[in-house]
């Protein structure tokens, strides 16, 4: 392998190692990408004043919190089958979706485990048309997390991840000239690109679960308790 390639991909390697063990604020500022320079040299940018490019303006991507927000309730009902109706038009009517059901008997109450799904910004709304359905509040449990930090992380590594890539994409195409040369640069595509896949997952789920939030509502009813007829066996007749 000849020097300049098997220093480049070994500079590469360690800067890719290092990126993730590194506060977020540092993520960017402390890590050097290698830049072509002619067809065959690579320099490098000063690792304090490299910048990945971005599509949108910096105060753009920090204006604005994302919140994920979650609600636990459970209230008595006068009648699960007739209630759960009501609930479906509720939340269809704010935009929202029922993901799971779970309707149960025990021996004096019956009850339905409901998720649902609601657009954020009718979060507080579709609760207080639920209230209206309790005959009486058991619990009644909010949450909500601030991932406006995590997300920025995610973004910037993310940008990072795939300026490396690149690079190692512009090596395979116009450096690499050697069997051994081609599979180093292969393989680390390869890891970088796994990564990359699973930060925008990532970015991915913070934004479904910042647009829609999540209300996990228990309803139940009371019944009076009917023992179980005992089972009557006959005798057998030949």
């Amino acid at each position: 392998m000849k020097p300049s390639i098997l220093i480049l991909i070994l500079f590469l390697s360690a800067c890719e190692s290092k990126e993730e063990q590194r506060q977020p604020a540092m993520a960017v500022s402390k890590m050097a990408i290698p830049e072509t320079a002619g067809s065959n040299e690579v320099s490098y940018v000063s690792a304090d004043s490299y910048t990945p490019p971005s599509d949108k303006d910096p105060e753009e991507e920090k204006s604005g919190e994302l919140i994920m927000k979650r609600a636990d309730i459970r209230f008595q009902v006068q009648n699960v089958e007739a209630n759960t109706r009501n609930i479906e038009k509720l939340v269809s009517a704010r935009k929202g979706l029922i993901a799971r059901q779970n309707l149960s008997t025990a021996t004096a109450q019956v009850s339905n485990d409901i998720t649902i799904r609601i657009p954020s910004s009718a979060f507080e709304e579709l609760l207080e048309d639920l209230k209206k359905e309790a005959q009486f509040v058991d619990y009644k449990r909010l949450a909500s997390e601030n991932v406006t930090e995590e997300y920025m992380d995610i973004q910037t590594r993310l940008k990072t991840k795939k300026e490396v890539r690149d690079r190692y994409t512009e090596i395979l195409k116009t450096k690499a000239k050697t069997v051994e040369d081609i599979l180093k640069a292969e393989e680390h595509i390869r890891v970088l690109q796994e990564e990359i896949e699973a930060k925008e997952g990532r970015l991915n789920f913070l934004k479904s679960r910042v647009s829609m939030s999540v209300i996990n509502l228990e309803i139940y009813q009371k019944v009076i308790y009917k023992e179980a007829p005992a089972l009557v066996v006959k005798p057998y007749v030949a």
